[in-house]
């Protein structure tokens, strides 16, 4: 079994999933499995999933009638077996490391008890961080 579940709610986004899915080719580390939930789409979504074939992880598609992000966030939470569970949005791109970088950090934390959650930077394409910079060497 896979450190992480990256979890993808999707609608009608067949045109925005082929960059996540390169973005996931790219990655470091592959100590992950893909879900995709097809929250109803009436695209192309399917088909272009049909084609998300690797040697390097796991995809898992899922399709459900439309209700909402919220509820295909609900059937993916049932369906991964994972330890860790990182929300990734169809149109968004990892960078390179991404994976690498939270299983380091899940390492490091793994045994800390104190420590609920890990939390990330999220950028825009031109490298700009979107948000406010952590505190105390970025554990808070």
């Amino acid at each position: 079994m896979k450190t992480i579940a990256i979890l993808t709610p999707t609608y009608n986004r067949a045109y925005t999933l082929p960059l996540l899915y390169n973005s996931l080719l790219k990655q470091t580390s592959y100590d992950f499995s893909w879900y995709i939930i097809d929250d109803g789409s009436r695209d192309e979504t399917e088909s272009v999933c049909s084609n998300f074939i690797n040697d390097k992880f796991k995809v898992f598609y899922f399709k459900k009638e439309n209700g909402g992000k919220h509820t295909a966030l609900n059937v993916g939470i049932e369906k991964i077996e994972e330890v860790l569970t990182f929300i990734v949005d169809s149109d968004d791109y990892l960078t390179d490391n991404a994976i690498g970088t939270i299983i380091d950090n899940w390492n490091r934390f793994e045994t800390d008890r104190t420590i609920a959650a890990l939390s990330f930077y999220r950028i825009q394409s031109n490298g700009k961080v979107i948000g406010n910079s952590y505190r105390d060497n970025n554990v808070v």
